[in-house]
């Protein structure tokens, strides 16, 4: 029989040309972020420095680690908004744990992140269980613990200790403990979504969701973890904070995190719909965003002007992944056609091959054939 050659599924086809797509607007974001590395080197001398760009990535760290885990959610068609409040809140139950409870350093660490994941756990009951609206329950739970956290205290709470102190500005061989944090996060995430079973269902969820579940895939599960991960995230980054400033403010910590980071997902190629998106190009938008910032800062632009730039970054996020949108499904369809013609070719190559094949084994007859009549010829004379 002849041999079929192997051909790609059209699963495996839409998950290349989507990583395609996505290959092209990191392209596209790595490119701004050198052509602003190089604009703000020449403005100023003091940017392209290693003690800088320490400062500015450890700066970025917090929500550094907010963006990397949310990233898988909103990869699943998810978004969590109550981030921003879910840090000052995390932040002030670890805060007061340790000053007027008194408990051990490490122990308020686990309180603040703890409480992080039971928001997250609520947002996932809500969401990922029930099926309610993502964007309208963490809306509300935006304001509902900003003001839980203005009611459990008012006032801002500093003297966290030595321990707090040495996590947010404290260097572990060398390098920044905050750093070191926000690697980790980064590349659990990388890990988590490239090589797990659960990180392929995040893309499978993302593109179709009420598909995913008819295939039997734990989507509510899913969804559920993904939401606690990000509360974590939230306290974490909260905990960070804390340590960084020695303190916590209740109404000011935190504040339009929540905005950052969605930039910071979407400029880095992340659809807001869900379905496609990889963690190194949030890892440039990270950077791109911390650099934009620090830059700025550096050049002496009042406040109001950064404000405007963060909203073009955002816009510019925006329009990214409109172009995320439009190229994927164009190359989709092209690979799409590309095989079809290559099926083409197999089909009219085949009865060739056939024939060869029969004429390979006529010859071998007539050669084994041969030697038979050789030795009849032999016997008669």
């Amino acid at each position: 029989m002849n041999a079929a050659r192997p051909t790609r599924s059209p699963g495996s086809s839409r998950l290349s040309s989507m990583l395609s797509a996505d290959v092209i607007v990191n392209n596209i974001l790595l490119a701004a972020l050198v052509a602003l590395i190089v604009y703000f080197s020449f403005s100023s001398p003091y940017f392209f420095t290693l003690s800088n760009f320490t400062v500015l990535l450890t700066n970025y760290a917090a929500i550094g680690v907010v963006a990397a885990v949310m990233t898988p959610l909103m990869i699943a068609g998810h978004v969590d908004l109550s981030v921003g409040s879910n840090i000052a809140f995390s932040a002030m139950i670890a805060a007061l744990a340790i000053t007027v409870f008194g408990v051990h350093p490490v122990v308020g660490i686990l309180v603040g992140v703890g409480s992080g994941a039971c928001i997250g756990a609520v947002n996932g009951l809500a969401c990922g269980a029930l099926r309610l609206s993502p964007i309208i329950v963490t809306l509300g739970m935006l304001s509902l613990l900003r003001g839980l956290t203005l009611l459990i205290n008012p006032t801002e709470v500093y003297g966290l200790g030595d321990t707090f102190f040495y996590i947010g500005n404290g260097a572990f061989l060398g390098v920044p403990i905050l750093l070191w944090v926000v690697v980790l996060a980064f590349a659990a995430a990388a890990l988590f979504i490239s090589t797990t079973v659960w990180g392929r269902y995040v893309y499978a969820v993302g593109v179709n969701p009420q598909a995913a579940f008819l295939a039997a895939l734990p989507v509510r599960r899913l969804l559920f973890s993904l939401y606690v991960a990000t509360g974590a995230a939230a306290g974490v980054a909260g905990v960070l904070l804390a340590a960084r400033l020695d303190g916590v403010s209740p109404g000011a910590l935190g504040l339009q995190m929540e905005l950052q980071a969605l930039t910071i997902i979407l400029l880095g190629g992340v659809a807001f719909a869900g379905g496609r998106g990889r963690i190194f190009g949030v890892v440039t938008a990270w950077v791109f965003l911390g650099v934009l910032e620090n830059g700025l800062t550096l050049l002496n632009v009042p406040p109001f002007i950064q404000m405007v730039a963060s909203g073009l970054a955002l816009v510019f996020a925006a329009s990214i992944d409109a172009v995320g949108t439009y190229v994927a499904p164009r190359m989709a369809r092209r690979r799409a056609v590309a095989e079809q013609i290559e099926v083409a070719r197999q089909r009219a190559s085949a009865p060739r091959s056939l024939l060869r094949r029969a004429s390979r084994r006529r010859d071998r007859r007539r050669a084994e054939a041969v030697p038979a009549e050789n030795c009849v010829t032999a016997f008669h004379a």
